[in-house]
């Protein structure tokens, strides 16, 4: 078999984020949309209806981790089966949202903060 050195190369190339996607997200733009928060009206993340959003986008996070995890086979399942092992997992997939929600910055909490902030 050859190795084709421009397609190594093509493989091997920097990764480049699109657009404004390097901006830093809790400024005032929501992310990937172009959309830009009017003068004045920012977000504010330590208040606590903002805590109450993020708590609603883990709690919607979550269900979609329970939906993506159905699809998968649980012949290997690591955790292992039965009662505790379910409840572990649902334990387990509770925190992951919790802190997918605090990090990855979906923007389902932002926008639901607009929306109940008016």
């Amino acid at each position: 078999m050859q190795i084709d050195s421009a397609l190594v190369q093509y493989n091997n190339r920097p990764l480049r984020i699109p657009g404004g996607a390097a901006q830093v997200y809790r400024d005032a733009s929501v992310a990937g949309t172009g959309a830009h928060l009017a003068a004045g009206k920012s977000i504010d993340t330590k208040s606590p209806l903002y805590a109450q959003c993020l708590d609603f986008e883990s709690i919607f996070v979550k269900m979609m981790l329970k939906e993506m995890r159905a699809t998968v086979d649980k012949s290997d399942d690591i955790i292992g089966g039965g009662f505790a092992g379910d409840i572990y997992q649902d334990m387990l997939d509770d925190e992951y949202s919790k802190s997918m929600s605090k990090t990855a910055h979906f923007g389902l909490a932002d926008d639901l903060y607009r929306q109940l902030a008016k």
